[in-house]
Formats: C-alpha cells, structure tokens, sequence
C-alpha cells in the first residue's frame, strides 16, 4: 500500500461524517464506504444499502448480507418478482473493521457464524450461536431463495469482503487461513457454488472510490441512417457488449430509466439467447426489435459515435442476454448485429414521455412507470425549493454528486404522508415500495387533491426527527436505520400534534405547518416521554401494531392535552392492493371488530394453518366466510397473527416465517402438486 493511501482514505470519510453519510459517527461512515463501493456494480440506491446492512449486537461477526437474483437485491420476498427459469443467486457478505490491521478476531467470529448459518437443515430457532433478528431474516431469505430457484439455478456465487484500512500486502498468515477456511465451509455446504473471498484495504477502497460511472461513451457501429438527431445504427454485438460493460461488469446504472427489470430465461429470452448461441441462424438484428438509447447529445465521428448523458431506456432483456452470452465465454465469428435507436433530446418532458412510451407493454407493471408521472414531476419541481432533493429516479441525484443526507425518496416521503396525514403511523413504519402497484394506494398518497408544498414540509419533518433520534440511538449499524424506522413516524406524529393541540389536523393544516416551530427541543420532550414509558421496547426491531400506537397516543394526548386522541384509532387501514379498509365493518347486523377478531384467534391453530381451517370457526362462531377472513385480516393488521399465502407464512417484512412441509415443496418453496 502507499503510504499516503490511508491519508487519502481518512479524508473522504472526513467528508462524509460532515455530510452526515449515513451519520456523523466515523465507524458507520466508513462501513458505509465500504459496502457503497463492494456493490458498486449493483448501484443500489442509499435504502438498499442500508437494508442490507445487519451490523450490532448479535451479529455473529456480518456486518452487510445481501442476496443479488439476477442483479436485483432481494428485499422482500413477498413481493419479488420471481424469475421463471435461468436465474443467478448471488450472495455478499462483508466484515469491516475501522483498523489499520486486518485481524483475525472478526474472521474467527464469521467462521464460527457460517458453520451452522448455512446449516439450513437445522431450524433457527435451534441455532447455538445467539444471532440478531436481521441476521436471521437474511438466513430464511436466501434458504427461500435457494430453494425456490434450485430447478432453475443456471449460476451461484457467493462473496466476502473484509474491509479495513489495513494494507493487502501486509495480511498474516492465520487471517489467510481463516479466510480459506471460510470458502472451504462455504463449498461444503454448497457443492456447486463458486465463491471468493476479498480483502479491501485503504488502496483498494480508494480504487473502487474513484471509480465513477460513465454516462459519456462511445460505440463503435458498422451501419448508420440519420436524420437531424435522431439516429438509427447497427453494432456488432461484441462492440456492443462492450459498450454495456466496464471490466466485465454490466454498467446497471445505464438502465436506470428501463423500467422492466430482467426476468430470466422466459420464452422471449429463452429465444434470445438461442439465437445469439446459433450463429448460422439469420442475422440478429433481423430477429430482435433492438435498443433505444436517449442522450443529450451525440456526435458521429467516422465509425463511431459519440454519446452524452446516456440511458438505454428500452432493450434490457436483450442487453442483458447479450450480456450473459459473451460473458459465458461466448464468440461471435460471424460478426452479427443489434439494431439501436439513438434518440438526443435535452427537454425532460420529450424523455419522460419517450420512456412511457418504449415500455408501455402489457406485461409492465404500470406502477413501475410512476417516475414519469405528472405528480411525480410536480413533486420534484416544488423540492427544488427546498433544502432537499427529490429522486424521482433511483440514484439520480447520487450519480451527480448531491449528499445523500438531502436527498429524499419516494418511498421514504410516502410513508411521511401515510403517518401524517392518514394517521398510520404502525403502517408507515411498515411500508414498502410494493404499495406502488395499487393504483388506489399510490393515488391515495402521491394525490393531485393535496398541496405540493406539503411534500417538502413531510420531508423536513422527518428529516429532523432522524437528526434528533441519532443521539439516542444504539451504537451499531450503519446509520440505525432500523431504530429509525421503527421510532420516526410515530415520535414525528406525537410532535407534530402537540404543535397543532389535536391530532384531526388535516393535510391542508400540515401544509400551513410553521416548520421553524419544529425544533430539536420540541422533538426530544416527545422522545423523553415515549422513553419513559417504552424503555422497554426501545431495543426491540419490530414494529409495533396498530393498538400499540394508539394506545401511545391516547397517553401523550394525557400528558400533553392533545384533542381528538380517537382520531389515530379512526385512521382508515391502508393496504398495499386496496388503499382504505375500515377497521370494524358490518356485515348482516354483525359488527366485525377487534373483539370479533379475538374471538376468532383463540379458536385459530398455530400456523401454517391447513386448508379448510375457516369452517371449524365459522361453524363454531356461526359466522360467514367473508366475516372470517375480514377478522383474520384485521389480526393479520395488528401484528397478531402473519399472512399465510399457499402454505407459506410470511412476517410483517416479508420474511418467511415458516411453512407447511405437507403442501410446500422444500426445494421450491411451492405447492406439491396433489
């Protein structure tokens, strides 16, 4: 290593503890570094990062776990979209140590860790090592994955990385050893898995660091038309590939404005990938309907052409086949082509409509074009009045340098909305971006009824929230992202109402809310009553039903002489495929309530429940079915019980709890067929 490398090093975590990326703690800003650079090839956006990231106590020495299925992380795998056929599993696991050594204490932990980890024939809850929730969710995801993809695993890879500010050249013996040790157990457990184990010092994270992604590129064609600047070309498809590629990596980021993601070996790929494999077949470009790239300017010199501010914006299954055929060592002698459209515009309303247009297909989910939506694009015009960033595109603001402490989410801003304004605070904490596929919750959220500027009011509101809870967090995990979720929404909603003196404040109120009134003082007395009353639950990583908050509410409605405390026990439910449900209904002069539904929960078995398990509590309650399944939503709403699909059970996070192993096929994770 150089000398000056850790200096340099120091330095840009120096600025990023300033900008507060993820805090202002040095430890966590270098363990940011560290898995920001390791997955720099997925470019994950701020939130995936942290998702990944299960670093504290009980972590039985991971500090980052995530699981890639075709270069897409898994989050939830309730609401993944699941590849058909030819589907790559990644896995990476990363230490990092903010040393100038690498030691062997961690890779000692992580040995003892992965021995029974990657056991999956031994239940969790007979582990012998003590492991963190997180740790533990991440284990029962990839045991799904693994078993859900294994009839149709093409690739499996699984990476470590252990990061330091250590030097490469410098790593002793014993720590070499552990770190073959840990591919030997991993091989052990996983015969047909190639894996590799890294080593970051300050040289390499420096390396990685300035590494930038290129949207200025140039692509060799063999045949152009043009008119104006608009351009039609054929490339060879080895140039091509190329031009998609740095080092043997697919540049992701190019896609960004592509908004189908890769869906494996399905029937139109599967005939891609025939065809690239077949090279007396009829040129490809005559089979294939091609790319369409948008610039912002292009300039064509002799067989080339020159691009700027590139994004490939329909093509990625046929980007990403040509992709998996070269870099499984395929050749193409016959030097076939692609055909690509090249279309230049700087008017972000002609590139907006241009995108709807290339993927408004009827197998595209139509809540993944929401970025090109006219509220979407309202939203992003009033934040630029803020102090924060609005990113309509995923790492848009990232790739051009903005601190990612002010840039704002949709995800993020939506659940602001659904705590504020719909007075879900339990549901804002859960909320994740498959919400988006319901056009009723979307709308419900992202609503042209209400006024922007309450957008960036919701933003600073939270933002300040996470600013003041960072002292009173627990010291480990990169950034607390987790005891923020946990403790933001319903610590904002409790200030924001003492503010008002009610909690019925209407979204109309929240946008006339004097923000300066909203100050770390204000914040804190919030927190110290909630402290007070909660010590108890403060480290625990699930988020609490629905009764839990309001029963929150109503004592700080007590303490602080807030009205209309039975406002939050109103708030209609908010689900993710239907936006407004009411929490007691009637049905034939039967009210169907919290009382109901524990009527119906004591005559409930553990679950997986078997199929037909209503009829014993509809007979025994002299209830419908209809009656039933609104109580056992209601139960599934407050935390009581899990949602159970096809005889797997799934937690409020999408994790998989357990499953039925007489209806569940243990290596697909899907119904045996009867």
């Amino acid at each position: 290593m150089a000398r000056n490398d850790a200096f340099l090093l120091d330095g840009i975590i120096d600025e990023r503890v300033e900008n507060k990326i993820p805090s202002d703690r040095r430890d966590e800003a270098f363990e940011y570094l560290a898995f920001e650079q390791w997955l720099k090839a997925y470019d994950l956006s701020s939130e995936e990062i942290l998702f990944g990231s299960v670093d504290g106590r009980d972590d039985g020495g991971i500090d980052g776990f995530f699981i890639f299925i075709n270069g897409h992380l898994l989050m939830d795998v309730e609401g993944f979209s699941w590849p058909r056929s030819g589907s790559l599993l990644e896995v990476r696991i990363i230490t990092c140590k903010h040393h100038d050594t690498f030691k062997q204490a961690p890779l000692d932990n992580l040995t003892a860790s992965l021995s029974e980890l990657f056991d999956f024939g031994t239940p969790s809850e007979d582990l012998k090592g003590n492991y963190s929730d997180d740790v533990l969710s991440c284990r029962e995801n990839l045991k799904y994955a693994y078993r859900k993809l294994s009839p149709r695993l093409s690739e499996f890879n699984i990476s470590y990385a252990y990061a330091s500010r250590g030097d490469t050249e410098d790593i002793g013996e014993a720590v070499q050893a552990r770190s073959v040790q840990i591919s030997s157990i991993t091989k052990d457990f996983f015969g047909n898995c190639k894996v590799q184990f890294n080593f970051l010092g300050a040289t390499e994270l420096i390396a990685l660091h300035r590494q930038i992604p290129n949207f200025s590129l140039e692509l060799r064609f063999s045949e152009v038309l043009s008119s104006g600047e608009r351009y039609v070309l054929l490339a060879n498809l080895s140039d091509y590939y190329q031009f998609i590629t740095d080092n043997g990596n697919l540049r992701r980021y190019l896609f960004d404005s592509n908004v189908r993601d890769y869906m494996g070996l399905n029937r139109v790929n599967e005939d891609i990938k025939t065809t690239l494999e077949d090279e007396t077949s009829t040129d490809f470009w005559c089979l294939n309907n091609g790319v369409t790239i948008l610039a912002t300017s292009a300039s064509v010199v002799g067989d080339s052409i020159n691009l700027e501010d590139i994004q490939i914006v329909n093509g990625l299954q046929t980007s990403e086949s040509i992709f998996r055929y070269f870099e499984a060592g395929g050749t193409d002698s016959a030097k076939r082509s692609v055909l690509i459209k090249v279309i230049v515009s700087q008017d972000e309303d002609v590139r907006d409509s241009i995108i709807r247009a290339t993927n408004n297909q009827t197998d595209v989910e139509l809540a993944s074009l929401h970025a090109t939506d006219k509220i979407q694009r309202d939203i992003e015009d009033v934040f630029d009045r803020s102090d924060f960033f609005y990113e309509r595109k995923k790492n848009y603001h990232h790739n051009i340098g903005n601190p990612s402490s002010k840039v704002i989410t949709p995800l993020y801003l939506a659940s602001g909305f659904v705590n504020l304004a719909l007075k879900l605070p339990q549901k804002a904490s859960n909320l994740k971006s498959r919400f988006m596929r319901s056009d009723d919750a979307y709308n419900l959220v992202f609503s042209d009824r209400a006024p922007l500027v309450v957008y960036p009011i919701i933003a600073e509101v939270l933002k300040l929230t996470d600013q003041v809870l960072e002292k009173f967090r627990p010291r480990s995990g990169v950034g607390g992202e987790r005891f923020l979720k946990r403790w933001r929404q319903i610590t904002s909603l409790i200030t924001v109402s003492r503010l008002f003196g009610k909690y019925d404040f209407s979204v109309q109120d929240l946008s006339r809310l004097d923000v300066s009134l909203y100050t770390p003082d204000e914040i804190e007395k919030t927190w110290r009553f909630i402290e007070a009353r909660r010590l108890s639950d403060l480290s625990d990583k699930r988020v609490k039903g629905k009764r839990y908050f309001v029963e929150l509410c109503n004592e700080a409605a007590s303490e602080f002489s807030i009205s209309n405390p039975e406002r939050i026990e109103r708030a209609k439910e908010f689900h993710a495929h239907e936006a407004t449900t009411k929490s007691t209904r009637k049905r034939g002069g039967r009210v169907i309530d919290m009382a109901f539904a524990s009527k119906v929960n004591e005559l409930l078995p553990e679950q997986p429940w078997k199929p037909g398990v209503h009829r014993k509590v509809t007979k025994e309650l002299k209830c419908t079915n209809n009656e039933y399944f609104e109580a056992v939503q209601m139960l599934i709403d407050e935390g009581i019980r899990n949602k159970q699909r096809d005889g797997v059970v799934y937690d409020s996070e999408g994790n998989v709890v357990t499953f039925d192993p007489e209806r569940v096929d243990p290596d697909t994770m899907e119904l045996i067929n009867e």
